[in-house]
């Protein structure tokens, strides 16, 4: 009997050892360390200019920023149906002294300035472009403004958009009809024959497909 207490004994002293080492060997085990997932965001083009849909073009200095593709330039509006180059005409009236009514080869005909332009649609859309057209102040001064001018009317194509500035606005450089953008002759989405680049002026101002200008 006493050498089975013994044997118990030393069976005990074992198993409890073995529990010891086993414990302290999980508890120096090491958690598997992962590393954290980190999301990308996701990769932005270099003519992405959206950082700057909330600013005012006024104040912004574009001259470093990417010229963005005629085929990313945004559109809005309506795009007339079958524009007739040949029977367009440009109409300048009101408070004028010679009413013009010119062809779309006689704007081409006048002195052009080429500028890249900011143009903001804010909380929509940032457009940085070259733009090529005629001087509103060189058609106005071919015009004639009468004295008592105050403001400048853009009328579209379609009779369903205009937008009115002041003449000493409508006279500022950097405000031009323009008929090409980056190189191009103007696309119809962005206003072909003609659309009005105002520098400094929020979107809302380029009008698209002019087809007149009323000074009153």
């Amino acid at each position: 009997m006493k050498n089975n207490g013994r044997i118990w004994l030393l069976v005990s002293v074992i198993l409890l050892s073995v529990i010891l080492i086993s414990s302290c060997q999980s508890a120096s085990v090491e958690p598997e360390l992962r590393s954290p997932t980190v999301q990308k965001p996701p990769e932005k083009s270099a003519e992405d200019l959206s950082y700057l849909v909330q600013m005012d073009p006024a104040e912004v200095d574009n001259s470093d920023l990417p010229v963005t593709p005629v085929e990313k330039l945004h559109d809005t509006g309506l795009v007339p149906e079958g524009v007739d180059i040949k029977q367009y005409r440009l109409t300048i009236d009101g408070k004028v002294e010679n009413p013009l009514a010119l062809t779309y080869e006689d704007v081409l005909s006048y002195p052009a300035v080429t500028e890249v332009v900011l143009l903001i649609c804010p909380g929509f859309f940032v457009d940085n472009a070259e733009w090529t057209g005629v001087p509103v102040a060189t058609l106005l001064a071919e015009a004639g403004i009468k004295p008592e001018a105050t403001d400048v009317t853009f009328h579209d194509l379609g009779g369903g958009y205009r937008k009115t500035l002041p003449l000493e606005v409508a006279l500022q450089d950097g405000v031009f009809l323009a008929h090409m953008v980056n190189g191009q002759v103007l696309p119809a989405e962005h206003g072909y024959p003609l659309r009005l680049v105002a520098q400094g002026r929020y979107g809302s101002d380029w009008v698209k497909w002019v087809s007149r200008i009323a000074v009153s």
